[in-house]
């Protein structure tokens, strides 16, 4: 089971916070972290001075492409000698047209901006219009969840775990988001979920029986999911609690060894540079519900001049989380670690 070695929760701003992360390797301090998709190689990646690194499975997205065990254990060697912690980004929550399982006949186009085909799988959704060239995807569907993992362990995260990866970072887990307030509409499939605590039920669960699957091969494995910061609260309180959900949601947390949040103090419509705009109550929830349980809080904003870089990164070590500098929203270049002064 993941275990959290140290943790240091409210620290002033002068001092980093490190926390600790076991892997199959043993322990690993982390008080930097980085996150990279593109262009990114094994030897530059393991140059990096960071601590933690969040990179693709593979070169270009696809199978062809993806990284063999042995650059994956070279991106996790430090020059010191010691021990980085390497974990693979893999989407729950949408399906990319880029991807190898994309099917071309599922749209008339080809294309996932196109409209659906009759050969399109029922839990192929709608368009994400902000990258629309990913669709949402009703996550909870047994065959969405199998081209994710299986027991022949053909899925994206068994090849995940096959390469040798310490975790995988989850994004779109607030896709529930979605189809909770869907719910509202009441105009979905007869399964769809009936509101935000069911939704938010579905992913967790999700999320803990992916993790249960890894960790049959590497009993250290962990998720860091990326958002959906308020699934635990949308789990414990609704008009529909179930027994399980309590259990549910301390598995959740068993599962995690980070949660990652996107855009939390440089917030708006801009890639990057936005205004100073912090999310208080996105602060509070993590402190509460991650951070008082023993959960490193990793968070990234989309910042690269050098005044709102250090302020950023500032206010995160202030509220006790890991912060990390992303020079672009598109994660083609490596920022430099966020280490206090």
């Amino acid at each position: 089971m993941f275990r959290l070695l140290a943790a240091a929760f409210l620290l002033c701003a002068a001092v980093a916070t490190a926390q600790g992360l076991e892997t199959k390797n043993g322990p690993v301090a982390v008080r930097t972290w980085g996150y990279q998709l593109q262009r990114h190689e094994p030897a530059a990646i393991a140059a990096a001075p960071h601590d933690l690194m969040v990179v693709d499975f593979a070169r270009h997205g696809d199978e062809a492409s993806k990284f063999t065990q042995d650059e994956v254990a070279a991106m996790q060697r430090r020059d010191d000698g010691g021990r980085r912690v390497v974990v693979a980004y893999i989407s729950i929550g949408e399906a990319s047209e880029f991807r190898t399982f994309w099917q071309r006949d599922w749209t008339k186009r080809g294309r996932a901006r196109s409209a659906l085909t009759d050969e399109a799988p029922a839990w192929l959704g709608p368009v994400n219009p902000d990258w629309p060239e990913s669709r949402k995807v009703r996550y909870w569907d047994p065959a969405w969840q199998a081209i994710i993992f299986n027991k022949a362990r053909t899925g994206w995260l068994d090849q995940i775990v096959t390469q040798g990866f310490d975790g995988a970072y989850l994004d779109i887990v607030d896709a529930y988001y979605f189809w909770g307030a869907e719910a509202k509409k009441r105009d979905g499939h007869d399964d769809d979920p009936i509101d935000q605590q069911d939704a938010a039920r579905r992913m967790a669960a999700f999320v803990v029986a992916f993790t249960e699957h890894a960790r049959q091969v590497n009993p250290q494995f962990f998720v860091i999911p990326q958002n959906g910061e308020f699934i635990l609260n949308d789990l414990r309180h609704g008009k529909h609690p179930q027994q399980s959900d309590s259990q549910l949601a301390e598995d959740y947390l068993d599962a995690m060894g980070a949660i990652a949040i996107e855009d939390t103090y440089y917030r708006g419509d801009e890639e990057e540079n936005n205004a100073l705009a912090t999310d208080g109550g996105k602060v509070e929830v993590l402190k509460e519900d991650f951070l008082k349980a023993g959960k490193t809080v990793l968070v990234v904003d989309y910042v690269n001049e050098a005044e709102l870089v250090a302020d950023f990164q500032r206010r995160a070590r202030a509220d006790g989380f890991i912060p990390y500098a992303a020079p672009t929203r598109g994660l083609d270049r490596l920022g430099a670690p966020g280490v206090a002064k």
